[in-house]
């Protein structure tokens, strides 16, 4: 992951904007591999991050919403055939 970047570093403050993706190479995505993730969101205060699997758990995809209304925080989930398909 990038470090710090940013005014501090006498860096124009947008180059500090990046999104996390995660992308696992399993059936189904669990609520834990969501929980994991969401904890990388909150320690790199990242705003938006994006999930990509071959498919969700409902629990995953209830965990996604739930996340966002605790934390303001928003997390896409895609599936490998939806990035094929567009």
């Amino acid at each position: 992951m990038p470090g710090p970047r940013g005014a501090a570093k006498g860096e124009l403050e947008f180059e500090d904007i990046w999104f996390p993706i995660q992308v696992k190479q399993k059936d189904k995505v669990g609520r834990p591999d969501i929980d994991q993730f969401e904890a990388v969101m909150i320690r790199e205060r990242r705003t938006l991050g994006f999930f990509v699997g071959f498919g969700f758990s409902k629990d995953a995809l209830d965990e996604i919403e739930a996340f966002q209304k605790r934390q303001g925080l928003t997390i896409k989930p895609f599936t490998v055939r939806e990035l094929l398909d567009s």
